[in-house]
């Protein structure tokens, strides 16, 4: 795919990553989701999230654009339907970093309302 949206006038590129796959937040005791530790899904979510900033950084002379965003807890057949959000809501932020500008920041981890920590 990279040799299609480097010949994108404004390439974009969006990981679909988790709050589970931040190390700083999962170190926190007093995050709400501490308690939740699926290795496998959390710790290939950390491995996106480092797939960003390497990749950010391989395009760092490039117009493309490479970021990660949290959709939050949303309600999908992962989590049975118990998210807090719809899908729409969900899909917002990973919109919103699709459309950036071509100024925008580029290596960043996104949710709705903000950045999260690595």
């Amino acid at each position: 795919m990279l040799p299609l949206v480097r010949n994108s006038v404004s390439g974009r590129i969006v990981m679909v990553s988790s709050g589970l796959g931040s190390l700083t937040w999962n170190a926190d005791p007093q995050w709400p989701f501490a308690a939740v530790k699926p290795l496998g899904y959390n710790g290939s979510k950390a491995i996106l999230n480092m797939m960003t900033v390497q990749l950010a950084w391989e395009l760092r002379d490039t117009p493309i654009k490479v970021n990660t965003v949290n959709p939050g807890y949303t309600k999908t057949d992962l989590n049975d339907n118990s998210g807090t959000q719809t899908v729409e809501e969900g899909a917002a932020e990973t919109v919103r970093q699709t459309l950036v500008p071509d100024d925008a920041v580029t290596g960043g981890f996104f949710q709705t309302g903000g950045t999260i920590p690595w």
